[in-house]
């Protein structure tokens, strides 16, 4: 029940509509939860989840089928081989693997899309990484009073 209210909750953050450059520093929220439960709940949670909720990324905001699901199934992958590491680390240094993780993602989703549309490369796609790692925390910390609650 956590799982399905936080992936909701989400999509919902993730579709709020923010004006000018507040746009480029919008994290990706679905990415963020899922690589909390696949942390929390690795035996709920495994890649295949991801990858559908990257799929659902894709079908509900238009791009082409399988950007998202690709770049949240490599990046879940590469977390999942190093799940033992990531989930004793001190929260500096979560904060830190939230920012790479979300590098990684942007850059793989950043490829698919020079690949399939015209578009020019730009360094504020890797914004999103810096304000994931400063909200790592708030969204850690409230996923983690939601498993709670509902345990």
């Amino acid at each position: 029940m956590a799982l399905c209210l936080s992936l909701i909750a989400g999509l919902f953050l993730y579709s709020l509509p923010l004006q000018g450059d507040l746009a480029f520093w919008r994290p990706p929220f679905v990415l963020l939860i899922s690589a909390y439960w696949l942390l929390a709940q690795p035996q709920h949670v495994g890649i295949t989840f991801v990858w559908f909720s990257g799929l659902l990324l894709d079908l509900l905001y238009g791009n082409v089928i399988g950007q998202n699901a690709l770049a949240m199934s490599v990046t879940a992958y590469l977390l999942k081989t190093q799940e033992n590491r990531a989930r004793h680390l001190s929260l500096p240094f979560q904060c830190l693997a939230a920012m790479l993780i979300v590098m990684l993602y942007q850059t793989i989703w950043m490829s698919t899309r020079l690949v399939s549309e015209d578009i020019v490369f730009s360094w504020p796609i890797f914004y999103p990484a810096l304000s994931s790692a400063l909200l790592w925390p708030l969204v850690a910390g409230s996923l983690y009073h939601l498993q709670r609650i509902f345990r």
